[in-house]
């Protein structure tokens, strides 16, 4: 199986319709790909929303720490709503195959790092010690911060892919 193979076989498991970029499926999986980070993201932010009244009432300051990764999570939402190269202003619906591998491989780190977010995420409780919530709540927001990164460059590989399609 190459190793192409195998990131398609990751990725779909993850994220049902996923074809791996082949044909014209371009924008359908990178639609299908944001769609499931966009909800893991979403549904940590709610989680997020939900403690921390209470823990503002324990400690002020994991609270405000608190809604900084809630707005973290909401830049990282924006950039998935939205994105720079479709069809209408490109005309293409697919990539080309020499940047297929690299963005999968960029799928699947973001796929780990929205997992693993997300699990930081459900452990947080108005419950643990204010030290150790504030600890965690900083780990989830280096953990966001990459994901943003990482995020980024995949969108940028991805315009250069698009705009290379098309020369």
């Amino acid at each position: 199986m190459s190793d192409v193979s195998r990131l398609i076989e990751k990725v779909s498991s993850v994220v049902p319709g996923f074809m791996g970029y082949k044909g014209n499926s371009f924008l359908q999986d990178d639609r299908l790909i944001r769609k499931k980070l966009l909800a893991m993201v979403n549904e940590a932010r709610i989680k997020v929303e939900r403690i921390s009244s209470a823990v503002k009432q324990k400690s002020v300051s994991a609270g405000l720490r608190l809604d900084d990764l809630r707005i973290e999570l909401l830049k990282v939402a924006q950039l998935l709503k939205r994105y720079s190269y479709s069809s209408e202003s490109t005309g293409l619906t697919r990539v080309k195959d020499e940047f297929v591998q690299e963005i999968l491989e960029e799928d699947v780190k973001l796929l780990s790092y929205a997992s693993r977010m997300f699990e930081k995420v459900v452990i947080l409780t108005p419950t643990l010690e204010p030290k150790e919530l504030l600890e965690k709540v900083n780990e989830t927001i280096s953990l966001v911060n990459e994901m943003e990164a990482i995020l980024r460059k995949r969108e940028n590989l991805l315009l250069k892919a698009v705009s290379s399609e098309a020369k």
